[in-house]
C-alpha cells in the first residue's frame, strides 16, 4: 500500500489556509526583482555568460558528487542553454501553441505525479514510490514556504498593469495570463475564475510546475532509459509552456529544478539501498510482479532477480569446498562481503 507522507498533507493544508493570513503580517511583494535577475543572468552579456557557466558548473558538480558518472553529469550543464533556447520561441503567439502549452501546463501537470507514482509502483523496486511521495512533498512544501516568505510577481503582472510596475498589493487578484486565450478557444471561463481565486497570487519563484516535472523526470529516468527521454521532453515542454503563457521567468524554472534536485538528493542513498535489495531479491517483487505472480507475465519487463550469492569456503576438516547460499538485504556491507567471499556461513 502506498503511504502518503505528512509533507503532502501539510502542503494541502498550507495552500488552504494561505488566503487567511493577514496581509499586514505578510512580507512586502517583490514586483521587479525577478525580471531584473532573469535578464541579468540569462541575457547574452559577459556577466550573463559568466553566471550561466557558473550555474552549469554547479549542476555538473552536484550530479558528479552523487553519481560519479561523467557523461550523466555533463547533461546537468544544459539547463541555462535550454532555457534560453526555449525562451526565444515564446514571443510568437498562435492558437496552436496556446493549446499545445495548455496541455502540459493545465492538464498533464495535475495528473503527472499520479501517473509517475503508478509507474513506480508497477516497475520500480518496492518502496521507491514512497520515497517519491516524500521527495514530492518536501520540494512542494519548501516551494510554498518560499512563496509565502518571499512573494514575487510573475511576468503577467507587468503585462497587465504596465511599466513602471506599480507596488504589489495582496488584494490584487490572480491572473490566468496566457490561459485566457485557452478559455476563449474552449469557450469557458475555467482558468480565469480559478486563478482569480488563487490564495498565492505572488508565488512566481520557484516554479512548482517546473519542479513537478523535474521530480517525475528524476525518478522515472532512474529506472527507464526510454522513460528518461519521454520525461525529458515533458520537462522541456513544461518549461516552454510556463514562459509562453507568461506565468514564470527563466529563473523561476531554474529555481524549481534546484528545489527538486535538493529534495531528490536527500533520498539518493536510500534509493541505492532499495535498488540493491531488489537486485538480489531481498525486498520481493515490484507491483507488476506481484500482480502477475506465477504467470508468464510476471517477469515480462524485468529479469528474475538473483536471490543471494554463493559463498565458497573450505571445510576445516579436510579442506574440501563447501557452498552456502547467503541471503542479502541489499546493504553495502553485504555486497562487500559477497565480493570478498566472507559472508555469513
Amino acid at each position: 500500500m502506498v503511504e502518503y507522507p505528512p509533507f503532502d498533507w501539510a502542503l494541502l493544508i498550507v495552500i488552504h489556509i494561505a488566503y487567511r493570513i493577514d496581509p499586514s503580517i505578510r512580507p512586502s511583494i517583490q514586483v521587479s526583482l525577478l525580471e531584473r535577475a532573469d535578464h541579468y543572468i540569462f541575457d547574452i552579456t559577459s556577466t550573463g555568460l559568466f553566471l550561466q557557466a557558473a550555474i552549469a558548473l554547479v549542476g555538473y558538480a552536484w550530479m558528479y558528487t552523487i553519481t560519479r558518472h561523467i557523461k550523466l553529469s555533463l547533461l546537468t550543464t544544459l539547463p541555462p542553454i535550454l532555457l534560453n533556447i526555449l525562451y526565444s520561441g515564446t514571443h510568437t503567439l498562435c492558437a496552436a501553441l496556446d493549446v499545445f502549452t495548455w496541455l502540459s501546463y493545465g492538464v498533464i501537470h495535475f495528473v503527472s505525479p499520479f501517473i509517475t507514482a503508478l509507474w513506480l509502483w508497477l516497475f520500480a523496486p518496492p518502496g521507491v514510490v514512497s520515497v517519491f511521495g516524500w521527495t514530492f512533498g518536501i520540494q512542494n512544501c519548501l516551494g510554498i514556504i518560499t512563496h509565502l516568505s518571499f512573494p514575487t510577481a510573475a511576468p503577467w503582472y507587468g503585462d497587465q498593469y504596465g511599466y513602471p510596475l506599480p507596488p504589489g498589493d495582496y488584494s490584487i487578484p490572480g491572473s490566468a495570463a496566457g490561459l485566457v486565450r485557452v478559455d476563449a478557444v474552449l469557450g469557458t471561463h475555467i482558468y480565469q475564475d480559478a486563478f482569480k481565486a488563487s490564495p498565492l497570487v505572488f508565488g512566481a519563484f520557484p516554479s512548482l510546475h517546473g519542479a513537478f516535472s523535474c521530480c517525475c523526470f528524476f525518478f522515472i529516468g532512474r529506472y527507464s532509459r526510454r522513460g528518461a527521454f519521454i520525461l525529458g521532453f515533458y520537462v522541456l515542454w513544461q518549461w516552454f509552456s510556463t514562459m509562453y503563457l507568461r506565468h514564470h521567468w527563466r529563473i523561476d524554472l531554474l529555481g524549481g529544478l534546484a528545489y527538486s534536485a535538493f529534495a531528490f538528493m536527500m533520498f539518493y542513498r536510500s534509493l541505492g539501498r532499495m535498488d540493491k535489495a531488489y537486485a538480489f531479491g531481498g525486498s520481493g517483487g515490484n507491483g507488476w510482479q506481484r500482480l502477475f505472480e506465477g504467470t508468464k507475465l510476471q517477469y515480462a519487463f524485468d529479469e528474475k532477480p538473483d536471490v543471494g550469492y554463493e559463498a565458497v569456503t573450505r571445510s576445516p576438516r579436510n579442506g574440501s569446498p563447501l557452498s552456502t547460499m547467503v541471503e542479502l538485504d541489499g546493504g553495502e556491507d553485504d555486497l562487500e562481503a559477497g565480493r570478498n567471499g566472507s559472508g555469513p556461513p
